[in-house]
C-alpha cells in the first residue's frame, strides 16, 4: 500500500515538474489597450481579467487561437496571437513597477477587436522601449549574458539599427547595444496611447513649427494622447483643466521618455494664458489673463522682435493689458513656479501694425498705460505729472474742440512752463489754455452744490483736485443728482488717496455702487508696463466734489 501511494506521489511531481516546465513566459502585446482573459477558450465567455499591455502572463497550453495562462494567480484564456513568447532564463527588466503601465483603450472593450498586424521594425528607424514595469538592460551584444552597457527608462524612444526577431540593435543617448526584440514598439504602435510626458515645460503648438503659435503648457501629471508620430514632433490631445479639450504638437526634444501611469505623488500643475488679440493696430490695448494654480508665481518677459523689452516682471494681477508703442512682432513669455518649484512655461505670439489707432479718445485720457512713459512735459513727462493736462484734454474734447491741438502731448509741449517742481499750477494752465482756445475759465475755486449741479447741467466742466496732489475732471451729474461723474487719467492715485469719501459705479441694474477696488469699475484695465490703472470714468458723491472746491471750464456764451 505504502509503495502504491510513493508511486502516486512521484507521478504527481512528475507531472507537475512537467508542467512547469512546459509553461513559457509571455507577454502582452496588443499594441494599445488592455487585453481580455476570458473563462473559457470563447470570445463570447465571461471576462475575469483584463491584462495591460505589456505585461508578462505564464503560458500553460495553447491550442490554436487560444492559449491558457496565470497572471497575478488567476487563469484563464487569452487570444494567441496577442503573446509575444519570451526566450531565454534572464529577466531583461531591471526594476517592476507595483502599479503596471498598461491603460484600457475602451472600458469593458479588450484588445481583441483592436489588434491589426504591425510592421516589422525597421533599421534606420525609430522605436519605443515598451516594457510595463521598469528600464530595459541594453547589452553590448545579443545575448542574455553579456554586459549592460545601459538601462532605458520605459517609454524612451530610440533609434533602431539592425532588427532581428529576438534582438535588435539600436542607439539610445549616444550608446549603441542589443535588448530584446519584444520590448520594442514601433512608432504606429504609440498611435491613441494614453501617456504622461516626462517634463513640466511642454508647450502645445497649433503646427509641427517652433515658430507656430502657442496654445497652451502641458505639465508631466497631465494625461495626453498620441495622435501622430514625427521626426520632430508629436501630435496629441489633452484635456487641460483650465482650456478645455485641446489638441496641437509638442517637441519630442523636449521629452525625455513617456509613461504610461503618472509618478506617484505628483500632483498636476497646470497653467494657461490667453490674450484678446493675434494681430492689432498701434495704440490699441492688449488684454491678457493669466490662470494657474494656487500659491504659484509669474514673471514675464516681453520680446519685440526677437529682443527683451521688459523682462522678470512680476505681475500683482492675474489680468493685466499693454498698449503697444512700436510696430513689430511680439511674444510674451510667462514663467510659472508653483511653491514645490515646480515650473512651466506660457507663451503668446501677437503682431503690431504700423498702422496707428485713429480717434482712440482713451488714448488722450489714460495717463498709466505706459504709452506716455517716453512722452515729455517739461522736465518731467506725462505718465508722471501729466494728470493737469490730461483733464484740460479731456474738458476740451468734451466742450466740442475736437481737433488734433487738443491732444495731451501737443498740450504738453505747449504749456511746459506752468509745470512746477511741487506740480502744475493748474489755474494759470486754464487761463493760458482759455486765451488760445476761446472758452471761460473759472478764476475762483467753486464750494457750493447747488451751484456746481446747475453749471454742470448747463454743460460746463470742472477741473478739481480730486485727492492730494492729483487732478481729474468733473463732467457730469448722477439721475438723482447727488453724485458726479468723473474722469480721472491715474485712479489708482486716488484710490489709494482720496479721504473721506467713496469711488462709485454702475452695477448691473443700471444703479451705483461704492467700487471696493478699482476692479469694481467697468473698463478697469492694469498695465503692467507701468504697475498701475489707466483711465477710467467712476462717480464721487457732489459733497466731496463741493468740499474739494472746483475751478469752472465752460463755452463761452
Amino acid at each position: 500500500m505504502k509503495k502504491k501511494a510513493y508511486l502516486v506521489i512521484v507521478m504527481m511531481l512528475a507531472c507537475l515538474c512537467a508542467a512547469e516546465a512546459a509553461a513559457q513566459a509571455a507577454r502582452v502585446d496588443t499594441g494599445s489597450g488592455s487585453l481580455n482573459m476570458r473563462r473559457k477558450a470563447d470570445a463570447e465567455s465571461v471576462v475575469v481579467e483584463r491584462i495591460p499591455n505589456g505585461f508578462e502572463v505564464e503560458v500553460g497550453e495553447s491550442e490554436g487561437e487560444w492559449s491558457r495562462i496565470t497572471y497575478r494567480g488567476k487563469s484563464g484564456y487569452v487570444k494567441t496571437k496577442y503573446l509575444s513568447f519570451l526566450s531565454g532564463t534572464e529577466d531583461e527588466l531591471t526594476a517592476a513597477s507595483s502599479g503596471g503601465a498598461g491603460k484600457e483603450a475602451e472600458a469593458g472593450i479588450g484588445a481583441e477587436a483592436q489588434m491589426q498586424k504591425e510592421p516589422p521594425l525597421q533599421a534606420g528607424g525609430t522605436a519605443w522601449i515598451s516594457t510595463g514595469k521598469g528600464a530595459l538592460n541594453m547589452r553590448k551584444k545579443a545575448d542574455a549574458k553579456s554586459v549592460v552597457v545601459a538601462e532605458i527608462p520605459d517609454g524612451a524612444r530610440v533609434q533602431v539599427e539592425e532588427a532581428e526577431r529576438e534582438w535588435t540593435r539600436l542607439t539610445y543617448q549616444g550608446k549603441t547595444g542589443y535588448v530584446k526584440t519584444a520590448y520594442l514598439r514601433l512608432d504606429s504602435q504609440m498611435i491613441g496611447k494614453t501617456i504622461y510626458p516626462d517634463g513640466s515645460q511642454l508647450l502645445l503648438r497649433e503646427a509641427a513649427d517652433e515658430k507656430a503659435k502657442s496654445i497652451a503648457s502641458i505639465h508631466a501629471s497631465q494625461p495626453m494622447t498620441i495622435l501622430s508620430l514625427g521626426d520632430a514632433w508629436l501630435e496629441v490631445s489633452t484635456e487641460h483643466p483650465y482650456a478645455g479639450p485641446l489638441s496641437g504638437y509638442i517637441r519630442l526634444a523636449d521629452v525625455s521618455r513617456w509613461k504610461e501611469t503618472p509618478d506617484a505623488g505628483v500632483q498636476p500643475f497646470c497653467a494657461h494664458m490667453t490674450i484678446s488679440a493675434q494681430e492689432l493696430a498701434l495704440g490699441d490695448v492688449l488684454d491678457i489673463a493669466m490662470q494657474y494654480d494656487a500659491g504659484a508665481q509669474c514673471v514675464y518677459t516681453l520680446y519685440r522682435n526677437g529682443e527683451a523689452i521688459l523682462r522678470d516682471w512680476p505681475s500683482a494681477y492675474d489680468a493685466f493689458s499693454y498698449r503697444a508703442k512700436a510696430s513689430g512682432e511680439y511674444r510674451l513669455v510667462v514663467d510659472v513656479r508653483d511653491a514645490q518649484g515646480n515650473a512651466l512655461r506660457c507663451e503668446r505670439q501677437f503682431t503690431v501694425l504700423p498702422e496707428a489707432v485713429q480717434g482712440d479718445n482713451t488714448i488722450l485720457y489714460s495717463q498709466k498705460d505706459g504709452w506716455w512713459l517716453d512722452k515729455k512735459y517739461g522736465r518731467s513727462n506725462l505718465d508722471q505729472s501729466g494728470c493737469a493736462i490730461f483733464t484740460l484734454s479731456a474738458a476740451l474734447r468734451l466742450l466740442g474742440f475736437g481737433d488734433e491741438a487738443t491732444g495731451a502731448q501737443l498740450l504738453a509741449q505747449t504749456y511746459p512752463m506752468y509745470l512746477t517742481e511741487s506740480g502744475t499750477v493748474t489755474e494759470n494752465l486754464l487761463a493760458a489754455a482759455a486765451r488760445d482756445f476761446g472758452f471761460t475759465a473759472g478764476k475762483e475755486k467753486l464750494k457750493k452744490e447747488d451751484e456746481i449741479a446747475q453749471l454742470l447741467s448747463e454743460g460746463a466742466v470742472f477741473s478739481f483736485s480730486v485727492a492730494s496732489g492729483h487732478i481729474a475732471l468733473a463732467a457730469g451729474l448722477s439721475e438723482d443728482g447727488t453724485k458726479v461723474k468723473i474722469i480721472d487719467s491715474a485712479p489708482g492715485a486716488t484710490f489709494e488717496r482720496i479721504e473721506g469719501a467713496r469711488m462709485y459705479a454702475r452695477d448691473e441694474q443700471g444703479g451705483l455702487a461704492a467700487a471696493e477696488t478699482l476692479w469694481d469699475i467697468p473698463g478697469a484695465k492694469y498695465y503692467f508696463e507701468t504697475n498701475d490703472f489707466g483711465g477710467l470714468e467712476y462717480y464721487l458723491d457732489l459733497s466731496y466734489v463741493a468740499r474739494r472746491g472746483v475751478r469752472m471750464i465752460a463755452r463761452r456764451k
